[in-house]
């Protein structure tokens, strides 16, 4: 049974590894299931945002998935009592120093919070072109789409992969290619066969092996950053 307790709320820059007993009000930006042949098997994967903006990864061991059921993307919720790891190894999906791991103890509850900004951190081109970026952590972009080639099948570990391949272009004028597979691939060439091929502006986010694409995205982070 999950302990709930009367601990106060903190922001998620202030969670630490010394204390189990956290409670924190999160909205839940991105999920997904990550497969392993390791012990404990799968995981559920999380990416939560507090309320200032501060990004963190949370992971769920399979025997403890029915803690977090109530974990939709979209929504804001209160967590509470779970352990808190540093983050490491390549492929982190925030910058955030710390890791959060649900446990047996662990509780989610229903906020009354509405804030609808996705938390968005975006990423210039030019950081990404001049190597200027830490290759442990993983970034999201925006950048209008052009160059569209034709859709490709390729052979990928002895399967067919639909490719597309294109150029991102932002604001500066800056360039970079950008290779999309499976239903980003179609998607895309979807609203280009549309009659979209001169306004297709891709918002593209990363979680490890899963990302997400919005294809012309609104909101105030994207407005803000087009405008520049």
């Amino acid at each position: 049974m999950a302990i709930v307790t009367h601990n106060a709320v903190r922001q998620l820059n202030d969670v630490k590894p010394f204390k189990d007993t956290w409670k924190v009000e999160i909205k839940v930006l991105h999920s997904w299931t990550q497969h392993s042949t390791y012990s404990g098997g799968d995981s559920f994967d999380f990416i939560l945002a507090d309320k200032t903006g501060v990004k963190i990864h949370c992971t769920c061991e399979r025997n403890f998935f029915s803690r977090v059921k109530k974990l939709q993307v979209g929504q804001w919720k209160f967590i509470e009592n779970f352990s808190v790891t540093p983050a490491t190894g390549k492929y982190r999906p925030t910058s955030h120093k710390y890791k959060m791991t649900i446990t047996g103890s662990s509780n989610v509850t229903n906020s009354e919070l509405k804030i609808d900004d996705d938390f968005l951190t975006l990423t210039p081109l030019q950081a990404i072109m001049n190597g200027s970026l830490d290759s442990n952590f993983l970034v999201d972009v925006i950048g209008r789409a052009i160059d569209i080639g034709e859709l490709q099948v390729v052979q990928v570990g002895g399967k067919e992969k639909k490719m597309l391949g294109l150029t991102l272009t932002d604001t500066n004028d800056q360039h970079i290619g950008c290779c999309l597979w499976g239903r980003f691939a179609e998607q895309v060439l979807a609203a280009y066969k549309d009659g979209e091929e001169n306004n297709i502006l891709l918002q593209i986010t990363n979680a490890f092996e899963i990302s997400s694409m919005i294809i012309n995205p609104t909101g105030f982070d994207v407005e803000d950053y087009a405008a520049q």
